[in-house]
């Protein structure tokens, strides 16, 4: 069994750790703050992480993930239960306008686990730490890499101290200095492709207070819809807690002031599929907005020219970042996580296979999802953009199925339904949903009399003006 260092103790840290340490791997866990570590729920949510902006943000997590954790770490999806983190079957909450579901044995593993971003990484941290072969150093910063030629043989801490193992994972997410390392090893830096998401999003946390539901639940997990210039989406959280978040345009200003309490909660009272759950007597808010923009797309690959590096591998969002609102990072980076575990069972030895084996599957598992994410933020932001500019947007090339020609087929069809809800939770890849033949008979056959009415939301001179007033702007142009 290898040793492994894993720098970063945030939720892939530890998911990573419990992956390899449950094959028998010895994992010490390299954090640099020095923050006490939070023991409770509302401890957790209090808690400061300014090197993880996401964590202040909406989370959904996706089927691919949490049926990872039943089958694999069943003690940890039960510690997200008894954490107060419920469980729901997207199955349960098909759209009312479908002329008849028939449930089907699979559908069974569209479950998802309701919890906030903070929840969730506590439960991880409990139950990693169980572990006798996970150990946490906190107040341990990383700055560079130990090379034997190829090979990474451990790394070095900013107090000058050195740490060796058979394995280092990078699980520091987004802002990984992984390519700064690697350079100054003199090893190979990967390729970075990148783009923008053109996505700003804005976000509050609520306690609820009524004892039902105050709106519908359109979405399993939650509510909401995607517009012609914005999105808004209610997050179901643990224990009785809910978030909002909107997303517009980066260079949408007319809508910047969604940054002050005033403005968003104005826009939500102008959404109607949301207007209720921040009504009087229904909830209260418990967090100032959080912001959250210079979001991209990226995927960082090993060059082919090059032999991938040995002994280094980075994990999830290090390697693969995709936009935040389809909530693919955590499912995602656990899934690489037990891929790494699997790999190491076959391949055990440090060397050129391993590390070539790591590259090439940790290719086919992310390039999908990322080319996704791409394709569908050149949509939605060529749709924002026209109606910002007060432009017609375009039409999708005839014979193309798009995401929102899918969801909007899916509301008609039961088995663009399910198709669409295996997709939305990694249960089945993206080609699944875009490049098979019946499916696109089916989206056409749906969509022939017309899409289907849109689920309330605020148009778009309606929302400036609100947003304009409850921030106490000028007249702002809804263009």
């Amino acid at each position: 069994m290898s040793t492994v260092c894993i720098i970063g103790g945030s939720v892939l840290g530890f998911g990573t750790a419990i992956a390899l340490a449950d094959r028998g791997h010895q994992v010490e866990i390299l954090e640099r703050s020095t923050d006490q570590l939070p023991s409770t729920v509302d401890e957790a949510a209090e808690a400061k992480r300014p090197t993880v902006p996401q964590g202040v943000h909406s989370h959904a997590f996706g089927s691919l993930g949490c049926n990872l954790l039943r089958d694999r770490a069943p003690d940890v999806y039960q510690e997200l239960l008894h954490s107060g983190c419920t469980e729901v079957n997207l199955a349960d909450y098909t759209p009312p306008t479908l002329p008849e579901f028939t449930r089907k044995p699979e559908d069974d593993d569209l479950r998802m686990v309701i919890s906030r971003r903070s929840t969730f990484e506590l439960a991880l941290r409990k139950r990693a730490l169980t572990r006798p072969n996970i150990k946490l150093s906190t107040g341990k910063t990383v700055r560079g890499l130990v090379a034997d030629g190829q090979r990474v043989t451990g790394v070095r801490l900013a107090d000058g101290e050195t740490k060796t193992a058979d394995l280092v994972i990078d699980t520091t997410g987004r802002k990984s200095a992984a390519e700064s390392w690697l350079a100054a090893a003199g090893l190979p830096v990967p390729n970075l492709i990148s783009e923008s998401c053109k996505i700003t999003y804005y976000t509050r946390f609520y306690k609820l207070t009524a004892a039902n539901p105050p709106g519908p639940l359109n979405r399993g997990f939650g509510s909401g819809g995607l517009w012609d210039h914005y999105t808004a989406v209610l997050f179901l959280g643990d224990n009785k807690t809910f978030s909002i978040s909107f997303g517009i345009l980066p260079e949408d200003t007319a809508l910047k002031s969604l940054r002050t309490e005033e403005a968003f909660t104005a826009a939500v009272q102008a959404t109607p599929l949301l207007a209720g759950w921040v009504a009087p007597g229904n909830s209260e808010p418990i967090s100032p907005v959080y912001a959250m923009g210079s979001l991209d797309n990226s995927l960082k690959l090993p060059s082919p020219e090059q032999p991938p590096v040995e002994g280094f591998y980075g994990i999830g969002d290090s390697v693969c970042t995709t936009n935040p609102s389809y909530g693919r990072g955590v499912s995602l980076g656990l899934k690489h996580a037990y891929l790494l575990a699997d790999l190491l069972e076959e391949h055990p030895e440090v060397g050129p296979k391993q590390a070539s084996e790591f590259a090439e599957r940790t290719e086919k598992l992310l390039r999908p999802w990322w080319e996704e994410a791409v394709m569908n933020d050149r949509g939605r932001a060529a749709l924002w953009e026209a109606t910002v500019n007060g432009e017609q947007p375009q039409r999708p090339p005839a014979g193309i199925v798009n995401f929102g020609m899918a969801v909007a087929a899916s509301t008609k069809d039961q088995e663009i339904w399910r198709r669409v809800a295996n997709v939305m939770m990694m249960l089945k890849t993206p080609d699944t949903l875009y490049a098979d033949d019946e499916i696109k008979q089916r989206v056409g056959k749906a969509l022939a009399g017309g899409p289907p009415p849109q689920l309330p939301g605020a148009c778009r001179s309606d929302l400036v003006e609100v947003v304009a007033k409850a921030s106490g702007a000028e007249e702002v142009s809804a263009h």
